[in-house]
């Protein structure tokens, strides 16, 4: 899998600069970088089930509300 914690740190970025829900946050990431939000999403959760026992992860997880799903 293409490293896609790219999407992880704009999901961080995005959050932290606009404070609006994971849809809404999911909706800007993908048209800020050109790609479909269901697509979007799905690579954020699968980053949660491939990398959620990693470091990264888990940094850049804690800096997101406990209510968004990744």
């Amino acid at each position: 899998m293409e490293d896609y914690f790219y999407l992880l740190e704009a999901c961080v970025r995005c959050y932290n600069a606009c404070k609006e829900d994971f849809e809404s946050t999911v909706r800007m990431i993908s048209e800020a970088r050109g790609l479909d939000p269901e697509f979007t999403k799905r690579v954020l959760l699968s980053l949660k089930e491939r990398y959620g026992s990693t470091e990264r992860y888990r940094r850049l997880r804690a800096q997101l509300p406990e209510e968004f799903p990744l």
